[in-house]
């Protein structure tokens, strides 16, 4: 059996950590600001500091004076995800195990964080932080689950999905502290930028830099800002100059990007020099039980681009560029963001951290949503439609999370493997490290934020138990004072895809009531997943196996709900 690491300590620490400073008296000004700037969808390795083709020159630049690490996890799929990181539980402790939209039977899937739980905007507010959140929440939608009640003192947002980057489709209303701000429409404005054409990445960074405005100058208190992009999820929507812009960089194809990638990857020292670079391949076509789309299928398959028509190859192009153009765009957002942190005089103590809800999305089939029906040809016919207009698709979606294997919704490591800097000027000391010998995942959020701020993780909240949170504080990683990582075990599980990290080993399946197709890898050299050792160490798997049992079982993933579809039950080996 694996030794497991004391949570409990971990978090006595951060109590005693809250001790020390309020006995030494730490004034407000010592506590650094924090902004927590989170994508939705991005790959692993789509942006400049991670190895990618798309300029993002305000990341990197945070990059180079900050810390990035190599070994960042989500858990694939952006409701349970949000859950997650609010709450530093994984999703199904917290009530999210699946999507928002309904609730299924059981205590890990209601579709909303439950009261078992606290938010890291009502914990940080406890220990005085002023508390904003931007952008998507997507972690409940009923009243008593908004962000205005669980924890921050002002939310400008959407509470559920983000359809459009044009225009506000019905249901995606945008609310500021639970009142209406833009209902509904075709051509709606931005309060801050009338003048311009309406685009949600830009008034979202306008509604983050209007926080930062107001709490500087309203309050002497450190602040937390959650700033919550939908770039670059679907539908592919971007100001026609950026897709410009991109265009035609993609005709070369994914088989020569991904080689130039991951090569670029290995010189800037973010991949071991043995790790590989898969190639897609056909698995038999298995349908998976529980996935909301009719249509999606198991598969790892990438064609050679060179099979492909030179019509298709410049439709593959502008679609990937209209991809690139979102993120270009968030990327020039940040810029802004930043520069009104140095405005106010607040940057060098704003610890600023950055990372993705889940791996690159592959919806919903190889080339995307509707194709081939929409084209450079009809642009102007569907350029503003949002909705489930156009995607990139599994292909381009390889490319995004090279060179790891699946994407969104899967938990392998496409699926799973964020990009993740921070950047804190009085708080780090050398710039442009990175640190790839240590595992961290979005439950370690919780406890940073306790150790930056001084704040106490609650037992109690309003009269209710709150689950012990089972995360580590990131922050001596930051500046460099762990000499030898500890070994942490990570879980996974999410529609019927389950994994298990410990170490360097991790188990995986895309059906975890099956148990015959499960999947082991060691990733000292094969962090892409293509070696599948389990017939080699049938022990480590059926030890694994063991933990991830015991994890779903105390973790409220068991019982599954039942209408997930049927399929064999899930035994221990």
């Amino acid at each position: 059996m694996f030794d497991r690491i004391s949570l409990c300590s971990a978090f006595k620490g951060l109590t005693l950590l809250s001790s020390v400073c309020v006995a030494s008296l730490c004034s407000a000004a010592e506590r650094p600001n924090i902004v927590i700037l989170f994508a939705d969808d991005l790959g692993y390795s789509d942006i400049g500091c991670f190895g990618g083709e798309i300029e993002t020159p305000e990341l990197d630049r945070l990059a180079k004076n900050g810390v990035r690490f190599t070994q960042f996890y989500n858990t694939g799929r952006c409701c349970p995800s949000r859950a997650s990181l609010l709450t530093g539980l994984y999703p199904h402790q917290a009530g999210v195990g699946l999507m928002v939209y309904r609730n299924y039977p059981g205590e890990g899937y209601l579709g909303h964080i439950n009261d078992q739980c606290v938010t890291f905007g009502k914990v940080l507010k406890s220990a005085g932080y002023q508390t904003y959140m931007v952008g998507k929440w997507h972690a409940g939608h009923k009243p008593e689950t908004r962000p205005e009640v669980r924890g921050f003192d002002h939310f400008t947002g959407i509470y559920l999905h983000i359809d459009s980057y044009w225009k506000v489709l019905k249901g995606c209303d945008i609310y500021r502290d639970g009142e209406l701000l833009i209902e509904a429409q075709e051509n709606p404005v931005n309060p801050y930028r009338p003048d311009e054409e309406f685009y949600t990445t830009d008034f979202f960074t306008d509604a983050a830099c209007d926080y930062i405005d107001k709490s500087t100058k309203s309050s002497d208190q450190p602040f937390l800002l959650h700033v919550c992009y939908n770039t670059p999820h679907f539908p592919l929507e971007a100001p026609d100059d950026l897709i410009e812009k991109y265009s035609g960089r993609y005709l070369q194809g994914w088989d020569a990007l991904r080689k130039d990638k991951i090569n670029r990857m290995r010189d800037m020292g973010l991949l071991l020099s043995k790790q590989k670079l898969p190639r897609g391949r056909h698995h038999e076509e298995v349908k998976v039980e529980g996935l909301p789309f009719k249509d999606m299928i198991d598969r790892d398959y990438l064609p050679d681009w060179d099979s492909l028509s030179p019509t298709d190859q410049e439709e593959l192009d502008f679609r990937r560029a209209m991809y690139a153009a979102q993120v270009d765009r968030m990327d020039q957002g940040i810029g802004a963001i930043v520069q009104k942190l140095r405005d106010r005089g607040v940057l060098e103590n704003t610890v600023i951290m950055f990372f993705s809800d889940n791996g690159c999305s592959g919806e919903l089939d190889l080339f995307g949503m509707n194709w081939p029906e929409y084209t450079r040809e009809n642009y102007d016919e569907w350029r503003k439609k949002g909705g489930w207009s156009i995607s990139q698709g599994q292909c381009w979606a390889h490319y995004s999370n090279t060179p790891l294997r699946k994407y969104k919704q899967y938990v392998h490591e496409g699926g799973v493997a964020s990009p993740f800097l921070v950047h804190w000027p009085a708080g780090i000391a050398d710039g442009g490290r990175i640190v790839d010998n240590q595992v961290f995942h979005l439950i370690d959020v919780m406890p940073t934020l306790c150790d930056l701020s001084g704040a106490s993780y609650p037992k109690q909240q309003d009269g209710r138990s709150i689950k012990p949170a089972p995360g580590v504080s990131m922050k001596p990683y930051w500046q460099g004072n762990v000499a030898a990582p500890p070994i942490r075990t990570l879980y996974w599980q999410h529609l019927n895809h389950a994994a298990v990290r410990r170490g360097n080993w991790k188990l995986v399946t895309l059906d975890d009531r099956d148990e015959d197709r499960w999947e082991l890898y060691h990733f000292s050299h094969d962090r892409s997943e293509t070696v599948n050792l389990i017939k080699k160490h049938p022990a480590v798997a059926a030890r694994l196996r063991s933990r991830w049992q015991e994890w779903a079982t105390q973790s409220n993933v068991l019982p599954f709900p039942e209408s997930r579809g049927k399929s064999k039950p899930n035994k221990i080996p």
